[in-house]
């Protein structure tokens, strides 16, 4: 069966709006609601700064999803923009490993579960970017 790789890129990246704008809004307006949808409390509970980080990160959220939408509706013009998406990945890699070993604010199975996820999508993303960029011209001889 074959599947076309545009199709999927447009259903991944609405997707990945909805993710970014849902949880931006979440974590810009209601952080301690957010977190607690995805299983998250603060060891040292939510103080005035935690807030205002977490309502800083949901405006980068917001942001990628604006970066997102765009992509969106011109996937073709913007297929580098996915390399903004795997740069997220990574750091989401990097960010949970810092969770989990310096602050130990994360069980061995979520970092495990993020890392699963972080890679996947990765490993999704770079193959849709290797199979709709454009071919390089040929070179002459």
């Amino acid at each position: 069966m074959h599947f076309s790789k545009l199709p999927i890129l447009k259903i991944g990246l609405a997707l990945w709006v909805l993710w970014h704008l849902a949880f931006g809004l979440l974590s810009t307006f209601s952080p301690e609601f957010g977190a607690d949808l995805v299983g998250w409390t603060p060891a040292e509970g939510w103080d005035a700064e935690l807030r205002a980080m977490g309502k800083q990160y949901g405006m980068v959220m917001l942001l990628l999803a604006g970066v997102y939408l765009i992509m969106l509706l011109d996937p073709i013009r913007y297929l580098n923009f996915l390399w903004i998406a795997v740069a997220e990945q990574v750091l989401g890699i990097a960010y949970g490993a810092y969770i989990f070993t310096v602050l130990g604010q994360l069980t061995q199975a979520q970092l495990l579960l993020q890392l699963a996820v972080n890679v996947a999508l990765i490993v999704g993303m770079l193959l849709l970017w290797k199979g709709l960029r454009p071919a390089a011209p040929a070179q002459p001889a």
